[in-house]
């Protein structure tokens, strides 16, 4: 009499697990720590979202006409109407004007009172590109975003006008985390290869600022340097023997 020990699928699993050859063990291969560590991913993840949001918007023609609002020394495009939007998908964008432009004055000027960043121009040269990418990205979420809620007049007036509230505090409030992670980016990365630095070593006392200080070392894993970071500032020491 035949007996089969389990299914051909449950051996073939238990195989390709011990050989490291399943879909976790070849997951696993991938350069994923290299890949969040590169220069490149954020004003990636930037621009595919802006390509998308206009990719999927029916109405994308008119959001980019809106953002002439937004440009400096531009006039803002000519909305009849509210609610509903007539021309049909034009928005406002007095509002985002503002706080873009005033985001963008804070980071400059940030930008300018940090030694770390004036010290490296690849530094400054990958926080402008970033910073404009963010703003291109607050420009178009702001026109896709009202274009959704001012195309029609809703049957409740009332909360209509309470979800408009609540996106411009959202607004405001993503514009303010935005900046958040554009300096703490900024911090955190070799300013010769732009890599986000690695193996930190936390030391010293929190409570201490003379004698031992909390201070976080962290190195570039390419070699190019050493960074040490603590109250009274952030201190790149590359490595000489190689540059």
């Amino acid at each position: 009499m035949r007996r089969r020990l389990g299914g051909r699928a449950s051996h073939r699993r238990a195989a390709l697990r011990e050989l490291r050859a399943d879909f976790r063990a070849l997951f696993d291969l991938l350069p994923r720590h290299r890949i969040r560590k590169s220069p490149i991913l954020v004003p990636t993840v930037i621009a595919a979202a802006i390509v998308l949001m206009l990719a999927f918007n029916p109405q994308r023609r008119q959001a980019i006409e809106s953002l002439r609002g937004i440009l400096p020394f531009l006039a803002p495009a000519n909305v009849a109407r509210w609610i509903p939007l007539t021309p049909r998908g034009v928005v406002p964008t007095g509002f985002a004007s503002a706080t873009l432009w005033s985001f963008a004055l804070v980071a400059i000027a940030r930008m300018a009172s940090t030694p770390a960043l004036r010290a490296h121009w690849r530094l400054s040269v990958f926080g402008g590109i970033t910073l404009l990418m963010l703003i291109a990205f607050g420009a178009v979420f702001w026109a896709t975003t009202l274009q959704v809620l001012l195309a029609n007049q809703w049957t409740n007036g009332r909360g209509q006008g309470m979800a408009l509230l609540a996106f411009l505090f959202c607004y405001v409030a993503w514009a303010f985390h935005s900046l958040r992670f554009w300096f703490g980016d900024l911090q955190r990365r070799c300013p010769v290869c732009l890599r986000q630095l690695g193996m930190p070593e936390v030391r010293g006392n929190a409570h201490d600022v003379l004698l031992a200080p909390l201070e976080t070392e962290t190195v570039c894993l390419h070699g190019h340097g050493l960074n040490l970071e603590s109250h009274w500032g952030r201190v790149f020491a590359p490595d000489d023997l190689r540059f």
